[in-house]
């Protein structure tokens, strides 16, 4: 399966709208999860996501607040870890 930064920023912003946001929500990717109320029981769970959907496994010792703070890190740390 081909993935790309936007494949997976689209599907992760459809699962939070689907599982935690209201539809008229419009998720920033640079705007923190907190600023969307998005916990990080929630976050850890979009891990997990990643790692079964698109089969990238993403490093314990990168789960880091810097990596899970906004849809667009995360998404940027699951891309750098695609290939490994």
């Amino acid at each position: 399966m081909s993935v790309d930064k936007a494949k997976i920023q689209e599907e992760l912003s459809s699962y939070l709208h689907k599982r935690f946001l209201a539809k008229d929500v419009t998720l920033v990717p640079m705007a923190t999860f907190s600023d969307f109320g998005i916990d990080s029981m929630t976050v850890v769970e979009l891990v997990m996501y990643i790692e079964e959907r698109f089969g990238i496994e993403i490093p314990a010792d990168q789960l880091t607040g810097h990596n899970l703070k906004s849809l667009d890190s995360l998404v940027s740390c699951a891309m750098a870890n695609k290939a490994k």
